[in-house]
């Protein structure tokens, strides 16, 4: 079943057109697709085509006013930082882990666990982070996939917050 799975969606992430299999109110209901793991070697390819606000909510175990602050803000694009997505790192204002997750794609499926092995190192596309809290989106502009990334501490055990890029060093550690 997973081997058929991800044939699936090796098929549509190509673009490849699979015959219609259900006809009547079972071809008009929405899908609601959860994939394991998926590469996100094509950006724009399989683009996410629903409410982008919307699925925020299939997030069920964010916290429901954050989930409500975050859609707020999405709303509005209101949002924290601009990213530059390569193929192992997001970059941005803030420093963020290189795991993207749980991203919407296509028409109501979601991939748990997100590669971009495929890309080159060249390879980057930009996209909109949204934060509360712990609690971080991220939308890339090619694709509107939203999907899930943790923003790094910006302090560590008594370290200063690394400067922004083109910032003159700090001449001294802050003191606890």
């Amino acid at each position: 079943m997973a081997l058929l799975s991800r044939l699936l969606f090796c098929l549509l992430c190509l673009g490849a057109a699979l015959p219609p299999v259900a006809h009547g109110a079972a071809a008009r209901a929405p899908r609601n697709d959860t994939l394991a793991q998926c590469s996100w070697d094509r950006p724009g390819r399989n683009a996410f085509t629903g409410d982008v606000v919307a699925a925020v909510d299939r997030y069920s175990d964010i916290p429901t006013p954050v989930r409500a602050r975050l859609k707020a803000r999405m709303q509005a694009r209101e949002y924290d930082d601009m990213v530059d997505i390569r193929r192992d790192s997001i970059q941005g204002k803030f420093e963020y882990a290189s795991t993207i997750r749980d991203m919407h794609f296509g028409k109501d499926r979601v991939c748990r666990q997100v590669t971009r092995k495929g890309w080159t190192s060249k390879t980057h596309e930009r996209g909109m982070v949204y934060c509360e809290g712990e609690h971080c989106l991220l939308v890339p502009t090619v694709c509107r996939n939203v999907s899930r990334i943790d923003r790094k501490p910006a302090l560590v055990a008594g370290a200063m917050l690394k400067p922004p890029p083109g910032a003159p060093p700090a001449t001294e550690l802050a003191t606890p």
